[in-house]
Parts: structure tokens; sequence; C-alpha cells
């Protein structure tokens, strides 16, 4: 098993270059939980994200009626928060 250096930072961009891709990606997460009722409306108090994993959304379903109903606009809902990202990342929606 190889050790890894640790890396010593000399200026404060290298610190920044280190964090720029979690940064990212907590910029997304923050973004997305913004947007989740404002797209869904009053459907989103029966959908709850749970996790997200690299294009996946984990959703908790309230009610087994809703469970129907997103599993039928799963495509359109993913459009439509895609949407709102420079990039599409959203793939797909899993129910728990």
């Amino acid at each position: 098993m190889e050790i890894k250096k640790k890396e010593i930072w000399h200026e404060s961009k290298e610190v920044l270059n280190s964090f720029s891709k979690l940064n990212g990606t907590l910029n997304r997460l923050i973004i997305l939980e913004n947007i989740w009722e404002k797209s869904l409306g009053t459907n989103a108090k029966y959908w709850a994200i749970d996790a997200v994993q690299g294009g996946t959304i984990y959703v908790k379903v309230k009610v087994m009626a809703a469970r129907h109903e997103l599993k039928l606009k799963e495509k359109e809902i993913i459009r439509e928060l895609n949407k709102n990202f420079d990039r599409a990342w959203i793939k797909r929606i899993l129910i728990i």
C-alpha cells in the first residue's frame, strides 16, 4: 500500500483549486434543494429528497398514490430540474 504525501499549500489559490470540485457539488445541491418545491408545486409535499448520488436523486414518497405519479412524471421532472443548471446532471429519480 502506497502512502500518499500530504500536499503542502503555499498560496491561497492552491487551496481554492483543491476545493473547487467540492464547492461545485455543494452549489448544485443547494440549487436543487431550492428549486425542488418550486418546480414540483403541491406535489413536493409528498416527495422528499433523501439523497443525491452522481446523477440520481433518491426520493422518499409519503403517499402510495404519489409514488405512481412520480414514476409517470419522472422524465418531465428531470427535464424541468436540469433547466436550472449550466449542464444537465440529473439522470434519474429512484423511489426509496
